[in-house]
């Protein structure tokens, strides 16, 4: 019973981060002929060309800048001893697997994956580490089954709960 009860909170959880995620943006649209000559030459320099072509900037997508103002926590890299044995919060992803030296944003929005980030922050011996593994459904029985392998991983950047972060896998 507790378990229903808690895959229904995480299903109603899911929904409202869906509803979130698929709201429209306003746009402004912009008269061209109004432009000044700084204006254009600001948004000629971030990408768009006079022929109307567009460049992508390759570095944007590692700032994760659609998270919004976060706290940056580069340079907290914890390096460990081999062998070390370190009890560290586990984040459980269903449909996610993470690999080593990659980043991940995530929204954190369930009561228990911001407590492991509160304790991410707060421990000694591994600073800002958590582990991450994968889970997925039992086709059978429906049952949420748990990875056998995962990876460390570090938040480099997160804001204020409800967090949103990112994640880098170090190992």
């Amino acid at each position: 019973m507790e378990e229903d009860r808690i895959l229904e909170r995480e299903r109603y959880q899911m929904e409202q981060i869906r509803q979130l995620e698929s709201e429209e943006l306003q746009v402004e649209e912009v008269d061209e002929e109004e432009s000044s000559d700084d204006e254009l030459t600001y948004r000629t320099s971030a990408g768009a060309s006079a022929s109307g072509e567009f460049t992508y900037d390759t570095s944007l997508a590692a700032l994760h800048s659609y998270l919004g103002d976060v706290e940056d926590t580069h340079n907290r890299l914890s390096f460990l001893d081999g062998g070390a044995v370190l009890n560290v919060p586990l984040f459980y992803l269903e449909g996610v697997v993470l690999f080593p030296e990659a980043t991940l944003p995530l929204r954190v929005v369930q009561p228990n994956f911001i407590a492991a980030v509160e304790k991410a922050l707060r421990q000694v011996d591994a600073p800002y580490t958590i582990g991450v593994i994968r889970v997925h459904r039992d086709p059978i029985n429906g049952r949420i089954k748990l990875a056998t392998t995962g990876t460390t991983a570090e938040v480099w950047n997160l804001n204020p709960p409800p967090f949103l972060i990112v994640i880098f896998s170090n190992t």
